[in-house]
């Protein structure tokens, strides 16, 4: 696992900073639930939500892409919390309806509707994880999220991912999709000519290329690429384009044909800024946008 050290930079010397811990879970969970969407692309729909067999979630919330997401917080290292995650995990599973039902009453309807039950994420949150939480996360790579942190004073906190060595399956014919008159991601894929899909799997390998630190996911109509948050998304405009869309500033872009700013217009995927792609050309041309994105210049 990685060495995480903060330094503070005055008149060219460095001056190592030293992390400060809580002293409560509490602080951690009320820290994260006043900020879960600027820390970890999360909306929040309950804290401690009773799963009503005598377990409590400690933040129960939804994700940019509509998947449900449990996040469960520690502070002593050696206790585990991915076994009690997965287990409310599977919980969620076969109670889709209470899930719903406290969507609805936090966000309402049109967030409730948008669920995607397909894929239900866990995220420990920790300033350490032991080889235990490794191991069980290396099972599951692509639904669980280990994110480390440290507190470095009242005004600095630092979050860190933990990554798999493995890379997340992109969209295959076999992903589960919801129901629905549009054609999903994967079914486009799979009817796709060649060519078509030489070109997704280019533009895909330009995105997963910016770090080791990169996950995708298919959802029903795109294919997003994360890191602690979405910062690209990929669905499909016709039978052989595609259509990119970034998080970046749309205000700090030189637009150009090919890019269009979707900020107030209706579209799959998640992000402010269309990228045409038709070709290679395309995808050479939008890589220092596609950086951007994943560095997160916003």
């Amino acid at each position: 696992m990685s060495e995480l050290r903060l330094f503070s930079l005055t008149s060219g010397k460095a001056e190592e900073c030293h992390p400060v811990a809580y002293k409560l879970e509490r602080e951690v969970q009320d820290l994260f639930e006043a900020n879960l969407v600027e820390l970890l692309g999360v909306r929040m729909v309950a804290s401690e939500f009773s799963t009503g067999q005598g377990g409590r979630i400690d933040t129960l919330g939804i994700d940019e892409n509509g998947f449900p997401v449990v996040i469960e917080y520690k502070l002593d290292k050696n206790r585990t919390v991915i076994n009690q995650g997965m287990s409310y995990m599977a919980w969620l599973r076969s109670h889709k309806a209470e899930f719903w039902k406290a969507v609805f009453e936090r966000l309402g309807k049109e967030a409730a509707d948008a669920i995607d039950h397909s894929s239900i994420r866990l995220i420990c949150i920790a300033t350490d994880f032991t080889r235990d939480d490794l191991g069980a996360y290396e099972l599951m790579p692509s639904n669980i999220d280990l994110v480390r942190y440290r507190r470095f004073g009242p005004s600095h906190l630092l979050l860190e991912r933990i990554t798999s060595t493995e890379t997340t399956a992109a969209a295959s014919p076999s992903s589960t999709a919801k129901a629905g008159v549009d054609k999903s991601i994967s079914q486009w894929l799979e009817e796709a000519k060649p060519e078509t899909k030489s070109l997704f799997e280019s533009l895909r390998q330009a995105i997963l290329g910016q770090g080791e630190d990169v996950s995708e996911k298919a959802t029903k109509l795109y294919v997003a690429f994360k890191r602690t948050r979405n910062f690209a998304t990929v669905t499909y405009a016709s039978s052989s384009n595609l259509n990119l869309y970034l998080h970046v500033n749309v205000d700090d872009i030189a637009m150009r044909d090919g890019l269009r700013d979707v900020r107030k217009i209706g579209h799959w995927g998640t992000g402010d800024l269309e990228v045409k792609v038709k070709s290679p050309q395309d995808i050479a041309a939008a890589l220092p946008l596609i950086q951007q994105a994943y560095e997160g210049q916003r």
